[in-house]
């Protein structure tokens, strides 16, 4: 009867201390899903960082979004949607960037009088320079103009400053994202980068 009662106690504290090991795993898990979307939010609502690369370019910066394939579908219904357009598989993705960029440029040239077809009389003007081709024909009151734009983009992810600096190299770092164009005329006016988690 004693032996049996030690068993029983046995068993009951072998259980007991799997019960505690597998709560403490799930309140781990949930405190660093909590966190982790926390951050998430505080990306959302931070802007742009902008500096100066050693070229003279401004380059914005911004930090990297984690988040699983559920949180993506019920956060960011329209990318969602765009990348189905796409003909992709939302659960193959490992990643998605988006950005924005606002381009202005004050262009000022000569306007040549032509005639088309020996007969009617037009107003013609041409502009190019490394990043716009612009040409346009004015007859009478009508005016069409052909722009091409070119620009190229510079984007960027990697390791960048520690989570919680204090602990060196103990401290995870964070991802971040750079970006860089390439037309002194455009800016980035805004811009995310978010990392899928698989797990």
């Amino acid at each position: 009867m004693n032996l049996r009662i030690k068993i029983i106690a046995v068993v009951v504290f072998i259980l007991l201390g799997i019960t505690a090991y597998e709560l403490g795993k799930s309140y781990l898990k949930v405190k660093k899903d909590n966190k982790r979307l926390t951050e998430n939010i505080g990306v959302i609502n931070q802007d742009l960082t902008f500096y100066k690369s050693k070229s003279n370019k401004l380059v914005a910066k911004n930090s990297v979004m984690n988040f699983r394939i559920k949180e993506f579908r019920k956060s960011f219904p329209k990318i969602l949607n765009e990348i189905r357009d796409l003909k992709l598989r939302v659960n193959r993705i490992n990643s998605v960037s988006q950005t924005v960029i606002h381009s202005e440029k004050h262009i000022e040239t000569h306007i040549k009088d032509t005639l088309i077809n020996d007969t009617i009389k037009a107003r013609v003007f041409n502009y190019t320079d490394d990043f716009y081709k612009l040409h346009g024909i004015a007859i009478g009151d009508t005016q069409k103009v052909d722009i091409q734009s070119t620009d190229s983009l510079i984007q960027v992810v990697f390791k960048g400053k520690r989570k919680r600096p204090y602990l060196w190299f103990l401290s995870k770092r964070r991802l971040e994202q750079v970006i860089s164009n390439k037309n002194p005329n455009a800016k980035i006016a805004y811009s995310r980068f978010i990392k899928i988690i698989k797990k």
